[in-house]
């Protein structure tokens, strides 16, 4: 019964990395095809103002396809991947693209309710979505602490989700494409709120403490004084934090002997009470 958890786990973790580098490799093909100049595929799938008011309702997906140029392509698909590893692996590869296409027309609309009396406006970009990963993955596992070339100390992953979306905002040269940004981090945040719930640890709308759930609260271990084995050491709260949240990322076969042996002895502990 344990194995076969663990291999819905390995299959729900490979088809959430599938969906991922999916995302990225349709991403960058089509990226191929549109950035020759005056391309007819970019006209066609780029979001026009003009062209939602004739009711070309496609552009408001399709133009997450194009983007903007090589380098900018290439730093959307970094921050993709990076996140996108944190947060696909718990929520899976169907409801992954969910995020990733809801955040972007979140952010397309943001843009086209303030250029709406604008028809010759357009752009393209799949930046909204990226930021909508981003934000999941902040909502989801708010305290893993990542680290930047920049920065020689670690992040926790709701900061450094803030900060990287702010920095994004607050330096882009370019009005429309932050209108994008900020509508993929609500898009996130929503999305997370409605058909993830469940996976909330941390509410940007609560910035006072991290959502508790009683399930996730951990027992405290104490030694048996009339246990033969009372002479060895028993393991610490936080390193059987550490080996569960292992297992649940990545399965048992990835565990070592011994991590096996202190789940064990904890679980033989747990029997006794």
């Amino acid at each position: 019964m344990f194995n076969n958890r663990n291999y819905q786990t390995d299959d729900h973790e490979a088809g959430g990395n599938k969906m991922l580098f999916g995302i990225i490799c349709v991403t960058v093909l089509f990226f191929l095809l549109t950035s020759t100049a005056k391309s007819p595929l970019a006209a066609l799938l780029i979001l026009h103002t003009g062209a939602i008011q004739d009711y070309q309702l496609w552009r408001l997906v399709s133009s997450l396809l194009v983007n903007v140029s090589g380098w900018n392509l290439f730093f959307e698909m970094f921050a993709l991947y990076i996140f996108g590893t944190i947060v696909t692996p718990r929520i899976g590869g169907s409801k992954m693209l969910g995020l990733y296409l809801f955040s972007g027309l979140c952010g397309n609309l943001l843009w086209l309710a303030l250029s709406w009396n604008f028809p010759n406006a357009g752009i393209y970009s799949c930046s909204g979505a990226v930021m909508g990963i981003i934000m999941a993955s902040a909502m989801v596992v708010p305290n893993m602490q990542l680290y930047l070339l920049f920065i020689p100390f670690p992040i926790k992953l709701r900061t450094l989700a803030i900060v990287f979306i702010l920095l994004n905002v607050l330096l882009s040269e370019q009005m429309p494409f932050a209108l994008l940004d900020m509508g993929g981090f609500i898009g996130g945040y929503i999305y997370m709120r409605i058909f993830l719930r469940r996976l909330v640890e941390w509410d940007m709308l609560d910035m006072s403490a991290l959502k508790k759930k009683k399930s996730s609260e951990p027992y405290i271990f104490t030694q048996d004084v009339k246990s033969p084995k009372n002479d060895s050491k028993m393991p610490t709260r936080s390193e059987v934090d550490r080996i569960l949240d292992k297992l649940s990322r990545t399965g048992i076969n990835s565990l070592t002997p011994d991590e096996v042996k202190t789940l064990e002895d904890v679980r033989e502990q747990m029997n006794k009470k």
